[in-house]
């Protein structure tokens, strides 16, 4: 057998060494969190501002978030990104900087080569006036992201629509708005071009008091935030509706405390790229405990504090998600 020459193991060295460096650490580098729900980047993404949606390229190097202002005035995507071996600070993404527009609800398609986002913005490139809100797509190029462009009107429709998700074989999920709830749609990606919205069959859309949809990147389960359930905790609650083998899916499943609480805005859910991990957001004040006289100084750094009373993003090991699905699947049907 011909062993590699010196050269040439020193040659593989450095490139497994660069590879491992430009790898990004997860998570900006913060241990996963257990069973119990916790704030997600306190300080860093999550400082006091309403900040809810989240999505991650495949390989964890470069995550975007949605924030709003008081009133829903500004709606912006933030971005922070891995390179050089370190995380950039946040920082408000290219494309969402206009301030006449108002931009959420970021999905990275799971294979990195697409991004939808939600936007009121005009069609036209010099219209001064925003339109309906609807579902606007970048591709990924050597260069980063392209130029948005709107979906056609078969997917968009009319009015308004609100949080694309993708699965792998580029079936597009997301909610055709109806009073305060909507329908829960999907449009597939064929022959170069978008197939007609639809609505998705029973057993969903039983009830339009029903919000955001987040779709696994391989269609086995759906998560929605519903309204107005027996079983709920107060406000909206995340339900999961869940596929068995025969292509049937069962009645929304209530998910549990894990995510759940009596807050009012829980509106969106997401998991990691590898499944591990549950992102959700929700407007559940943390506890002041320590027993300390309030003060004007301790009231303005709340503020910039998540879990102030705003929505913030928080996170969960996903093993109760995978609990409660394996249980949802062996409940006999009724």
């Amino acid at each position: 057998m011909r062993l590699p020459s010196v050269s040439t193991t020193l040659l593989l060295a450095a490139c497994r060494l660069a590879s491992l460096q430009a790898q990004a650490p997860p998570y900006l580098g913060l241990d996963r969190p257990g069973r119990e729900a916790v704030i997600f980047a306190p300080g860093l993404l999550n400082t006091g501002l309403a900040i809810r949606d989240i999505t991650f390229m495949p390989d964890g190097s470069e995550i975007y978030v949605g924030l709003f202002m008081p009133g829903f005035r500004k709606a912006v995507i933030a971005e922070v990104h891995h390179e050089a071996g370190r995380w950039s600070q946040p920082e408000v993404a290219v494309f969402s900087r206009d301030p006449r527009w108002r931009c959420l609800e970021p999905c990275i398609s799971p294979d990195g080569q697409q991004f939808f986002f939600v936007s009121d913005r005009p069609t036209d490139p010099k219209g001064d006036q925003p339109g309906p809100f609807g579902i606007w797509r970048m591709v990924r190029g050597p260069h980063g992201w392209s130029e948005a462009t709107r979906l056609p009107v078969a997917v968009n429709g009319a009015g308004n629509a609100f949080y694309p998700t993708i699965t792998r074989e580029g079936v597009l999920h997301f909610l055709k708005e109806e009073g305060q709830g909507g329908w829960l749609m999907r449009a597939t990606w064929k022959d170069g071009a978008w197939t007609e919205a639809e609505k998705l069959p029973p057993p969903f859309n039983a009830d339009p008091r029903q919000a955001n949809p987040r779709v696994d990147p391989n269609g086995t389960f759906i998560l929605v935030p519903m309204m107005g359930r027996p079983d709920s905790l107060g406000g909206a609650d995340y339900y999961g509706y869940f596929r068995r083998d025969d292509g049937s899916w069962t009645e929304p499943v209530h998910l549990g405390p894990s995510v759940n609480s009596a807050a009012g805005d829980e509106f969106s859910i997401n998991l990691s790229p590898d499944g591990q991990v549950v992102f959700f957001g929700s407007d559940r004040a943390l506890p002041r405990l320590d027993g300390k006289p309030l003060t004007w100084a301790g009231l303005l750094a709340e503020r910039t504090q998540g879990g102030n009373g705003n929505t913030v993003l928080w996170w969960v090991d996903a093993g109760f998600l995978k609990d409660i699905r394996t249980k949802a699947l062996n409940t006999p049907r009724k």
